[in-house]
């Protein structure tokens, strides 16, 4: 064998070498994607995403109150903005704020607000929303109503369309 042929035979055994080891980096690669791609079709309940409430996106306003009313008459007016937002008005102060959604147990945040004097009857609606929103809610939806529970309040909303 000739020089030239030798070079020509190491010039195709090393194309075919460096090709086999591409295909076993491409192999095991997809390997390392097909198992991970297993793994999140074979999480459990527990470790799959949150759904995101029905409520999200929306606005309500309340038709009924159980327990202690809303001062002025209200009524509560509560927007999800996203799904960790909320936005609040009883007919004072509209209450901004971050909130969580675990199941069917709503968590408010802190809340800013605007800081309007609201004289007369109105003038106890903010301390009303803090009072509401200081322990967790829950909460269920039937078609367009939006019912929240909290220590000895029960608030039924209607959703509002714009």
């Amino acid at each position: 064998m000739s020089l030239g042929d030798r070079r020509q035979t190491a010039r195709v055994l090393h194309t075919a070498r460096e090709h086999r080891i591409s295909l076993r980096i491409v192999a095991l690669v997809s390997a390392v994607l097909f198992v991970s791609g297993l793994g999140a079709f074979a999480a459990g309940p527990g470790d799959a995403a949150p759904a995101v409430p029905p409520f999200v996106g929306k606005s309500y306003s309340s038709t009924a109150v159980t327990g202690p009313q809303i001062p002025g008459g209200g009524p509560l007016q509560l927007t999800f903005t996203a799904a960790n937002r909320i936005s609040l008005f009883a007919g004072c102060n509209r209450h901004v704020g971050e909130m969580t959604v675990e199941g069917s147990v709503l968590r408010v945040g802190s809340l800013a607000s605007t800081m309007m004097a609201c004289p007369g009857p109105r003038a106890g609606a903010d301390e009303w929303i803090t009072t509401l929103t200081r322990d967790p809610l829950t909460w269920y939806s039937v078609g367009h109503a939006l019912v929240l529970s909290g220590p000895g309040t029960q608030i039924l909303l209607t959703e509002k369309y714009s």
